[in-house]
């Protein structure tokens, strides 16, 4: 079982440095104020952007296979729905 629990706090971790990774970079592109110009740069983070929603997905199913504790799910979904809620608005 502690194998499992660690597999799981690793996804987590990743899945945390990877929202901030969006967060930090869709603000400074947002605070560039010249979007356009780094559309390449803002297509990249869409597309980092969806595949963490992916695994973000893959990670509470996962969860959910495993038997997590309901309380757990609901820190998780509280969690990364924030995270989530922030990230969608800095992509506009």
């Amino acid at each position: 079982m502690a194998e499992v629990f660690e597999e799981h706090k690793q996804r987590a971790a990743q899945l945390l440095v990877t929202a901030a990774t969006l967060e930090r970079g869709y603000q400074a592109f947002r605070g560039s104020g010249n979007l356009q110009g780094f559309q390449p740069q803002v297509n990249e983070l869409g597309q980092l952007h969806r595949k963490w929603l992916s695994e973000l997905d893959s990670f509470k199913s996962a969860l959910r296979a495993q038997g997590a504790e309901p309380r757990a799910l609901e820190y998780v979904n509280e969690a990364f729905g924030h995270l989530a809620d922030r990230i969608k608005q800095f992509a506009g």
